[in-house]
């Protein structure tokens, strides 16, 4: 056996060793799945795999329920653990982290709605929730980091965009998650779009509020007079009022839809504070 080899055996057993320390129960073991160590980490996915404790891919949910931050740590913990014991679902609380509650769940009740149990828990155990973000497992993954992650950024996303129900899906919130990628940085606003610079700038709500309806309702005059309670012809003399740089990126194709995502890129910073 090579040096490299015999390291790699040590490595491993100190990981298994770390993860299931003599007397570990299953939620002392579940518990490590999000263990700062990524050795850590598999070896205890690892075995809950070959426990049937949870299975790779989909039908492993991690759910991120973020707490307002009034709370204090064992309040959030009190309700951690009590959702783990009394859901229906083969629910386990896994940690507590920057007023994050991070569940896991092995899907096997078909038709119950775990979000909404939770939400209507948390009325009950007078617990304030602001949102709960969720993402599955990805079967090529050797551990649940990356779902962790996935659904701290759905909540995040659902507590900070109004128009975003308080529950949602990593997977079903499509744009929001590439903005969220962006990083904030208001001074390139006028290179990426200077018609969403232009109408933030000018600080006119009805001009900004009337194009990104417009935007939202795919161009189509109707279904933005209907959201704006306004008029067809009032929409028309907005639109033909628009500062020049506004016009023109709504005659562009790509400037449109750039001008479109600032605009929401813009609200998402206002509404982290990022901006």
């Amino acid at each position: 056996m090579t040096l490299h080899q015999l390291t790699g055996h040590q490595d491993q057993a100190g990981a298994r060793e770390e993860a299931f320390p003599r007397g570990s129960t299953r939620d002392d073991t579940m518990s490590r799945l999000l263990d700062d160590a990524v050795a850590v980490r598999r070896a205890t996915f690892a075995e809950a795999v070959s426990r049937r404790w949870l299975d790779r891919g989909v039908k492993t949910v991690v759910r991120a329920v973020l707490i307002d931050d009034r709370t204090n740590v064992l309040q959030r913990q009190a309700f951690g653990r009590h959702l783990a014991a009394a859901t229906p679902t083969q629910t386990t609380f896994i940690r507590d982290h920057e007023g994050f509650l991070y569940l896991v769940t092995r899907d096997t009740r078909a038709g119950f709605d775990l979000d909404a149990w939770i939400r209507d828990e948390s009325v009950r155990q007078r617990m304030p929730l602001l949102s709960i973000g969720s993402a599955s497992h990805d079967p090529v993954s050797d551990d649940l980091a990356d779902a962790a992650e996935q659904a701290r950024v759905a909540a995040e996303l659902t507590a900070a965009v109004p128009e975003l129900p308080p529950t949602a899906n990593v997977s079903d919130l499509g744009g929001w998650l590439l903005l969220h990628a962006v990083a904030t940085n208001s001074r390139r606003l006028s290179d990426i779009s200077p018609a969403a610079e232009e109408l933030c700038r000018a600080g006119e709500s009805v001009q900004r509020q009337t194009i990104e309806t417009y935007l939202d309702a795919g161009c189509q005059a109707r279904v933005a007079c209907e959201r704006l309670h306004i008029h067809r012809t009032t929409l028309y003399y907005r639109l033909d009022n628009m500062p020049e740089v506004v016009r023109e990126a709504l005659d562009d194709g790509l400037k449109r839809s750039t001008l479109h995502l600032t605009l929401k890129l813009i609200r998402l910073w206002a509404a982290t504070g990022a901006l």
